[in-house]
């Protein structure tokens, strides 16, 4: 991306944010290329918005409520807000990437892989956009930057959330050459607006800017006619980007559609597809203390079955290669497929073997070309979801994987990996410490990962280890709504000293007696609570609808709960790590190879806990196939 210096009226710093250069000005204000003072080196975007007329300038607080709904991997990340003196600023993630606008202004048009890595990428993020809740409004190359790790899109500033419906809101929106019919008509606009916008982008993209510039002139406030323009296009995009152009917004495909096309799904299966939007979609039902997260909306019905596959290569002849050619197909990718392909999905992935072998524990594995592991799980969805990641990440790396799903608690289990029966198993550090007798229950010293790592190796036995520990955390999580911390300025759990007389708190009930409980937040917090109402394990999932409901006022949840998430809830930091360290960390038999570990540990240093809350959500509240998660986040993260 190019950086110009900065101008003569530019200030020097904002914020505490030193400014390197100027990214960009648009109607909206000024992006500026800035590094946090006490971290040098570090490269942000910072966007100083243009004063309104007769009035000065301000933050849109909506725009950052929007961008942060959207999936991370789609946009750049808000990571700070604020006022120096009288100028208003938004710190984003930098995104080190041309705009596609420049890219092909300087190069020419896109072709071959390119313009399919293009295609497929971009349409993967507005599909993540749309399964949001959220309408752009303004798609166009402009607003699609070129990253190393996949395009992604900017610039949420005339972006809307969809009603239940589906439809988004009129109004000012958009940029007049891009512009859907029904934007032009000043009508409501909904994600169909932006199907439309990705099919003339795409166009753009494949045919150049001369030609654009030649039918329209840039600066012009007329949209763009691109349909004289789609014999140009390969015949692969053309089939895609036709009915994208449809005057009629209900006709046009729905963007998850359009990712099923270009990754291959059969055409009869998309036929059927858009018969079924004529009728309202049928969800599991989902507790009401758990309501769905915004999805993909509804955008009509289209008037005739999708076009013939394509008879020459295009990206719907590269699968199943596709997965690993581009990273930008990431979780919304894999997970449309699980809804559409479930039968494939496990075909493709394969079938765990009727038997699994068994060796006596410190017996060496046979030699095999192709060695087998045995990758087992607790009795639980996220343990089951680690375990498929792991072993996706083995077969990649070229083994062969018996899987041993829900074996049990830890005390089934761990018998197992200890004989040698399993190989592979997904822990949590502070958990097996605990189990094997390494973390005492009330110890009073901090349990960071370094410390409860250490604590667990020297109690671990001989034939089996562990690997590295992932940033992911299956934590305590003292949780409340985003209405109590606003109220009481709460962040962390320091700041319920003073506070917490007036909040109850409810919990299961050993929490009450325990140090990393009520104890802990007593001593190490100087939180005293009004009342402890304890919750039997049979009703945990209740502790979230009684804090929405104002039943209480704290819960402890864990930091993967899905409740989190669906119910919108705040966690507070415990910057004195009451909590003991739950960082998920393979646990192996001693004798797998380095090959092996090498692939589990790449699984170990890219797994967040935002990552698993997100999946946990995902196949809590839309029943997302185990497989399907796993392939997208492998695929997300360059492993798969």
């Amino acid at each position: 991306m190019t950086v110009e210096p900065l101008r003569s009226g530019d200030p020097e710093s904002i914020g505490g944010y030193r400014l390197a250069g100027r990214v960009g000005e648009g109607g909206q204000g000024v992006v500026y290329l800035a590094e946090p003072a006490e971290a040098p080196g570090r490269r942000v975007a910072l966007k100083v918005p243009h004063s309104a007329p007769g009035g000065g300038a301000s933050i849109d607080l909506d725009e950052i409520a929007i961008i942060q709904r959207v999936a991370r991997f789609c946009t750049a990340r808000v990571l700070d807000a604020g006022i120096d003196g009288d100028r208003p600023y938004l710190v984003s993630e930098y995104i080190d990437g041309p705009s596609l606008q420049s890219v092909v202004e300087s190069g020419g048009a896109l072709r071959g892989s390119e313009l399919e890595r293009l295609a497929v990428g971009t349409i993967t993020a507005l599909a993540a956009t749309h399964g949001a809740g959220v309408v752009h409004r303004d798609f166009k190359p402009h607003n699609v930057l070129l990253a190393a790790d996949g395009p992604r899109v900017i610039d949420f500033g005339v972006a809307t959330t969809l009603g239940r419906s589906g439809e988004g809101r009129s109004g000012p929106s958009g940029t007049p050459r891009y512009m859907a019919p029904e934007q032009v008509r000043g009508a409501a606009v909904g994600a169909a607006a932006d199907v439309h916008g990705w099919a003339v982008t795409m166009t753009f993209a494949a045919i150049g800017s001369r030609a654009f510039d030649d039918v329209l002139p840039t600066g012009s406030h007329r949209p763009l006619q691109v349909d004289r323009f789609l014999v140009d296009l390969p015949l692969w995009l053309r089939t895609v980007v036709a009915p994208c152009l449809d005057e009629d917004p209900e006709q046009r495909p729905r963007s998850r559609e359009l990712l099923l096309h270009l990754l291959g799904h059969d055409q009869e299966a998309l036929r059927r597809s858009s018969e079924e939007r004529s009728e309202p979609p049928v969800r599991p039902p989902v507790p009401e203390a758990a309501p769905p997260l915004p999805r993909a909306p509804t955008v009509g019905r289209r008037r005739a079955a999708s076009p013939p596959r394509p008879p020459h290569p295009g990206p719907a002849d590269m699968l199943p290669g596709l997965w690993r050619r581009y990273p930008a197909v990431t979780f919304v990718a894999a997970l449309v497929l699980a809804g559409a392909l479930a039968a494939g999905v496990g075909a493709r992935l394969g079938s765990p073997p009727a038997g699994h072998r068994t060796r006596a524990a410190g017996a060496a594995p046979a030699t095999a070309p192709s060695p087998r592991l045995t990758v087992g799980s607790a009795d639980f969805p996220e343990n089951v979801l680690l375990s498929e990641i792991y072993a996706q990440a083995l077969v990649t790396a070229g083994f062969k994987v018996t899987r041993m799903r829900n074996i049990g608690p830890r005390e089934v289990y761990f018998p197992k990996v200890l004989s040698g029966e399993v190989d592979v198993v997904p822990e949590y550090n502070g958990a097996l410490a605990s189990h094997l007798g390494g973390l005492g229950g009330d110890t009073r010293e901090p349990m960071t990962t370094g410390r409860v790592n250490g604590k667990l190796g020297r109690v671990l036995p001989d034939s089996l280890r562990v690997l590295d520990s992932a940033r992911a955390e299956n934590n305590d999580a003292i949780a409340v709504t985003r209405e109590t911390a606003r109220k009481n300025g709460l962040h962390s759990l320091a700041d319920l000293k003073g506070v917490s007389g007036d909040l109850v708190l409810g919990a299961a009930p050993e929490f009450e007696t325990r140090h990393q409980g009520l104890v802990g937040l007593r001593e190490v917090y100087k939180a005293a609570f009004k009342d402890f109402q304890p919750v039997r394990p049979e009703d945990h999932t209740m502790l979230a609808e009684q804090l929405t409901k104002g039943t209480l006022d704290v819960v402890r949840l864990f930091t993967t709960d899905p409740a989190i998430r669906t119910n919108d809830l705040m966690v507070l930091t415990d910057p004195k790590h009451m909590f003991s360290a739950q960082n998920v960390t393979p646990l192996v038999a001693a004798d797998v190879g380095a090959k092996a570990a090498a692939a589990l540990n790449a699984v170990s240093a890219r797994l967040t806990t935002e990552d698993l809350l997100y999946m946990n959500t995902r196949m809590a509240v839309d029943r997302s196939r185990v497989e399907a998660m796993a392939k997208a986040w492998l695929v997300q993260t360059g492993l798969g």
